[in-house]
């Protein structure tokens, strides 16, 4: 198996996409586009997704007690891109608040959770990242998903 074949067999499976975000040590917000992101558990409530050790934000994910995760609307499509960037400022113009456990949630998301940190898994050239799901807010609209490269929508 080759890492072309791989990656070309992980882009067919269709998904949502997140911006998954944190604080860092300064108080700083950040935070990147993810479509690693998963259901664990209904009981406890568990969500995961996976952080490429490589990323510009690892260091305040892995400082950090709780991170937020943002499922994407369809007209965030533009958002979602700034956050995939190497951008200095992912959250210019971006309309921001404070999550219950001080993470930063993105108004207009069709979901936003504010989770715990649970736990850490090593895996491979990630860390798997598993939260305890604090709090729900839900919208109404369709998601933004991926497949294949593109963007796509229900």
């Amino acid at each position: 198996m080759n890492a072309d074949d791989f990656k070309a067999a992980l882009g067919r499976f269709a998904s949502g996409v997140t911006i998954i975000t944190c604080k860092d040590q300064a108080g700083r917000p950040t935070g990147l586009t993810a479509t690693s992101f998963a259901s664990v558990s209904l009981n406890p409530p568990l969500v995961l997704f996976c952080l490429a050790k490589s990323t510009n934000c690892f260091d305040a994910f892995q400082a950090t007690g709780a991170f937020g995760v943002n499922i994407l609307a369809r007209d965030q499509e533009q958002l979602s891109n700034r956050f995939a960037s190497k951008e200095e400022d992912k959250f210019r113009g971006a309309a921001v608040y404070d999550g219950s456990l001080g993470s930063p949630l993105l108004e207009g998301a069709l979901v936003r959770m504010d989770c715990a940190v649970e736990a850490r898994y090593p895996g491979g050239d990630h860390i798997i990242y598993v939260g305890l799901v604090k709090s729900v807010e839900l919208a109404e609209s369709a998601p933004l998903l991926y497949f294949q490269g593109k963007y796509h929508s229900v």
